[in-house]
């Protein structure tokens, strides 16, 4: 693993995972990201924000810039200039035993909570300020209700994702796993559970928006920090693990840039793409 390029490569996309890898401790972009992308859409270069969070979501944060490409959902809903390129939602029977495990430990005293995370919003039924404040940077798009199966119904499902206040990789990934279901599971985050499409990650969006634009993988740079990041640094040619990723991450990358704290997207970028450094 090499902790920097040697000299500019041609560079046509850029995707980034937010939590823990763009955003700051705060969960903010950073002040100089905006100049940046500024440069890299003028020269050409489309930007990829691809994360766990709900289109709507990063559509709030980031606007409806031309050269903007959304991988939301952990690759299941990818979107350009408000059109659909394409969605994968779960099967819905898998829908109803996931729902029915989280209810029974949340019954049982367990610190869980799930969203069903449909095209058009997110669903939750527990309701406490605390689970909300979980919830809400992640889904700006969000409804509270009384059978989240029942108010999914209308929906397109993408994803189900699982709350667990700390136990996420060793308690409920391995549960949801042993129930045997036609789903991917992947912990997208401490205290997080996603359970999708099989088959469908944010690496097979971006083989597929590659694929749309007709981009190659060697000219593609994606950067990541967690597990469900994986599969999307495997697609591109330029993988960035940030320094405080997973170490299974940090060993999956070609290369590592400084943690999220100290801007490591920001400087990688610049370093590779010299010209678009402030003069």
């Amino acid at each position: 693993m090499t902790s920097a390029q040697n000299e500019p490569v041609d560079i046509r996309l850029i995707a980034s995972d937010m939590d823990g890898t763009l955003l700051d401790a705060d969960g903010r972009v950073p002040d100089r990201f905006w100049p940046l992308l500024e440069g890299l859409l003028a020269a050409g270069v489309l930007f990829s924000p691809a994360s766990g969070r709900q289109y709507q979501t990063l559509l709030a944060t980031f606007g409806d810039r031309d050269g903007l490409v959304y991988i939301a959902e952990n690759g299941t809903n990818i979107v350009r200039g408000g059109e659909t390129i394409a969605l994968e939602p779960v099967e819905p029977d898998i829908i109803a035993p996931i729902v029915d495990w989280v209810r029974m430990m949340s019954d049982s005293g367990a610190d869980l909570g799930i969203v069903v995370c449909g095209a058009r919003s997110a669903y939750i039924e527990r309701a406490d300020e605390a689970f909300i404040n979980s919830v809400r940077p992640y889904y700006a798009a969000l409804e509270v209700v009384e059978d989240v199966t029942a108010a999914a119904g209308g929906d397109d499902v993408l994803k189900l994702a699982i709350f667990d206040s700390g136990q996420a990789e060793t308690r409920t990934g391995p549960a949801i796993l042993a129930l045997g279901l036609p789903a991917d599971v992947v912990i997208s985050g401490e205290n997080w559970v996603d359970v999708m499409r099989p088959g469908v990650n944010k690496g097979t969006a971006l083989i597929r928006l590659q694929q749309h634009l007709g981009i190659s993988r060697e000219q593609t740079m994606a950067f990541g920090d967690f597990l469900n990041d994986a599969e999307m640094l495997d697609a591109a040619g330029h993988s960035y693990a940030v320094a405080n990723a997973h170490p299974s991450i940090r060993a999956r990358a070609r290369h590592q840039a400084p943690s999220n704290l100290d801007e490591g997207v920001i400087t990688s970028i610049l370093a590779a793409l010299p010209a678009l450094a402030p003069a």
